[in-house]
């Protein structure tokens, strides 16, 4: 039970310094790439913002909701486990919002 535990603690640290490594990866090409003049990529930005903004709607929707319905659900019971899950979701919702708005800013 342990070897499988450990095996599975370094396949998420492996997976974590890989996606760091393409994420610098695409930076740095994304930083030297450019568009050859009188190419117009108005259509190319503009489906980038409406997947983007699909994006923050479904992670909105997906951790925004449920952390709303547990903090009101947790109030109401007068529950403070409850109440601050629903807090810390809605902060980590927040939080990811706000890396894909970076990853965004960054990467196009």
């Amino acid at each position: 039970m342990k070897a499988t535990n450990f095996i599975q603690k370094q396949k998420k640290k492996v997976i974590t310094a890989v996606t760091a490594l393409n994420v610098a990866a695409l930076s740095v090409t994304q930083a030297f790439a450019a568009a050859p003049t009188g190419v117009d990529t108005g259509a190319y930005s503009g489906l980038i913002d409406i997947v983007f903004w699909v994006a923050t709607i479904a992670i909105a929707a997906g951790g925004g909701i449920p952390s709303l319905i547990k903090l009101v659900q947790g109030q109401a019971d007068e529950d403070p486990r409850g109440r601050n899950a629903g807090i810390a979701g809605l902060v980590i919702t927040g939080a990811v919002i706000g890396a894909a708005a970076a990853v965004k800013t960054l990467l196009f």
